[in-house]
């Protein structure tokens, strides 16, 4: 499939519109009608153009954001689940653990451990 100048600037648009706020609910139908490209264009040419799908890209960023959080905050799973565009802290939790390979609390006990300089 190729993609016209126009193509690429929705597509852009797209992300754009993702990484503005995370926490919205985003569909490719909403993203679609957003930008004014077609539903498969768009799944197609952000994949071509980033390297990654469309919703794992909004993954990576949903749980980059979250762990930014858990670490500089001192939010609860509950609000930074809520941040980060889940409805339920038990999807974000399951979610977490499956991306980062740990759970949130066990991740920023972690991360107070290497910011205090201590080693296992």
């Amino acid at each position: 499939m190729s993609f016209t100048d126009y193509d690429i600037e929705c597509i852009k648009k797209a992300k754009t519109l993702i990484d503005a706020d995370i926490s919205k609910h985003i569909t490719i139908e909403f993203l679609s009608e957003k930008v004014g490209i077609g539903n498969t264009k768009l799944k197609r040419g952000f994949k071509q153009l980033f390297e990654m799908g469309l919703y794992t890209y909004l993954r990576m960023q949903r749980m980059e954001r979250a762990a930014e959080l858990i670490v500089e905050t001192n939010k609860t799973i509950k609000e930074i689940a809520k941040a980060t565009g889940f409805r339920y802290s038990s999807n974000f939790v399951s979610a977490f653990k499956s991306y980062h390979g740990m759970p949130p609390g066990k991740y920023k006990a972690c991360s107070s451990i290497k910011e205090a300089g201590i080693t296992l």
